[in-house]
């Protein structure tokens, strides 16, 4: 399965996909517009082993308004308790402030996360080996909307920037994403 959308105009593709020595997980590079967004891994789940997505980034969408509608492909195709880590190495702004000790959600990267619908949040600051990658964020699509919503609510109580407490407040009033 490859992954594909169409974002404002541009085709977001996969390409050089193939499988692993692990049946359901497939590498494969992302471009939107032709451009390389980022190297992806993404396994499809088996038994109660939840699907994921890693997505080695480069930020260079946010600079064109498109980080949200990106994001929001991916909280799209992943099932609900589905995961997504995202690397941060090569986002200046996002690892400067988790480094300042602000929240995941604090930051550009995470607050794209969360306007996309991802709702729980972990910072991979030391991930625990070889297989794990470098720097990255987690954010995991919810089961149900209670736990959406109490994850706001402890997220609302840990963010520090007004912008990011808006956001919460805007999508807990709203309801579901």
């Amino acid at each position: 399965m490859a992954i594909e959308a169409e974002i404002d105009g541009m085709r977001l593709i996969s390409t050089n996909v193939r499988r692993t020595h692990i049946t359901e997980l497939l590498v494969l590079d992302l471009l939107l517009g032709n451009k390389l967004v980022g190297k992806c891994h993404y396994f499809q789940g088996r038994g109660y082993y939840p699907p994921w997505i890693e997505l080695d980034y480069d930020p260079w969408p946010r600079g064109l308004g498109l980080e949200v509608k990106l994001f929001r492909v991916f909280y799209d195709i992943l099932p609900d308790q589905g995961r997504f880590f995202i690397s941060y190495v090569r986002d200046r702004d996002t690892l400067n402030m988790l480094q300042s000790g602000f929240s995941p959600v604090d930051t550009p990267l995470g607050l794209s996360l969360l306007r996309a619908g991802f709702t729980w949040f972990k910072n991979w600051y030391f991930p625990e080996g070889g297989n794990e990658g470098g720097l990255k964020l987690q954010a995991n699509k919810v089961l149900r909307e209670e736990d959406r919503r109490r994850e706001l609510e402890e997220l609302s109580a840990e963010v520090k920037t007004p912008e990011a407490r808006q956001v919460i407040a805007e999508m807990l009033a709203k309801g579901k994403p």
